[in-house]
C-alpha cells in the first residue's frame, strides 16, 4: 500500500530515519527542495520530476510545496501487534501512551509529536473511529511520528487489560480524577487519553487502575487533547526523573 510524505520536515526526517522502498517526487526547485534531493541521494532514494498537478493528485493537497515522498508501507493488520511491541519495551520507567478514538489528525499529530520529545516507548490507536497515519498527521508532527512505535488494535479496553498483564499501570486522563500531584507516576505507567468532547469510553475508563486530571483554574472546560497529553507525559517522566535524557 503506497503512503505519501508531504512537508519538508516531515519528508528529512522519514529519510534520515530510512524508508525502504520509496521515490521523492519534486515539482519545483529551491534550496531546500535541493537539499532534499541531496538528501535522497544520500540515502539511495530515487527522485522523479515531475508537475505540480501531479503532487496535488497524489496527496490530495495543494500545500505539498514542491515535494512528496511516496513509499510502500505494510498495512496496518501487518503491522507488529500489541503483545510483540510490548515484548520490546526495556527500561524501569516505560511509558505507553494509548489514545481513545482521536479523531482528528492535527491533534494525533501533535500527540505524536510530544510522544517523542518524551521518548514514549509506545502509542495505541484504535482501527476505527481514530485518525490513523496519514501525510497530514506526520506534517503536524514534524516528522515525528516516523520515530514513535505505533501499536493499532481493534480494542482499547482489550488493549489495557493486556498491558495490565503486562505489568503497567493504567491511568486515564479524566477531569474528575485525582490531581497530577498526588498520584505517584514511576515505573511501569499508561497514560490514557479519551477522544475530543467524549472523553474516555465507559468500558475503557473501568479498565483505568486511576483517573488523573491535571490542576487547572481557567474558566473553560478543560485543555485540548493534545495539549493535555503534553502535561501529562512531562509531569510523568519528571517524576521518573527523564530518564530517556540519561542515554
Amino acid at each position: 500500500m503506497a503512503e505519501h510524505v508531504f512537508g519538508f520536515h516531515s519528508i528529512e526526517e522519514a529519510l534520515r530515519r530510512g524508508v525502504g522502498a520509496a521515490t521523492l517526487l519534486l515539482s519545483r526547485e529551491g534550496p531546500r527542495i535541493a537539499e532534499l534531493r541531496e538528501l535522497a541521494e544520500k540515502m539511495g532514494v530515487p527522485v522523479s520530476e515531475v508537475g505540480d498537478a501531479e503532487i496535488t493528485r497524489l496527496c490530495g493537497s495543494p500545500t505539498h510545496r514542491g515535494a512528496l515522498l511516496v513509499l510502500a508501507r505494510a498495512s496496518s493488520s501487518q503491522k507488529s501487534s500489541l503483545s510483540h511491541h510490548l515484548k520490546e519495551i526495556t527500561g524501569d520507567n516505560p511509558v505507553v501512551l494509548v489514545l481513545d478514538g482521536i479523531t482528528d489528525p492535527q491533534n494525533l499529530g501533535a500527540i505524536l509529536r510530544s510522544a517523542d520529545q518524551f521518548r514514549v516507548d509506545l502509542v495505541v490507536i484504535p482501527s476505527r473511529r481514530s485518525a490513523q497515519e496519514t501525510q497530514t498527521v506526520s506534517r503536524v508532527s514534524s516528522g515525528a511520528s516516523e520515530y514513535v512505535p505505533l501499536a493499532v488494535v481493534p480494542n482499547i479496553a482489550s488493549a489495557l487489560q493486556l498491558l495490565k498483564e503486562n505489568g503497567f499501570w493504567i491511568f486515564g486522563a479524566d477531569a474528575e480524577g485525582d490531581r497530577t500531584d498526588s498520584l505517584k507516576l514511576t515505573g511501569k505507567v499508561c497514560l490514557v487519553m479519551g477522544s475530543e468532547g467524549a472523553g474516555l469510553h465507559r468500558l475503557v475508563r473501568e479498565r483505568c487502575d486511576f483517573l488523573v486530571a491535571i490542576p487547572a483554574a481557567g474558566h473553560v472546560d478543560s485543555f485540548n487533547v493534545s495539549v493535555s497529553a503534553g502535561i501529562l507525559l512531562f509531569e510523568t517522566r519528571r517524576q521518573q526523573g527523564f530518564p530517556h535524557l540519561k542515554d
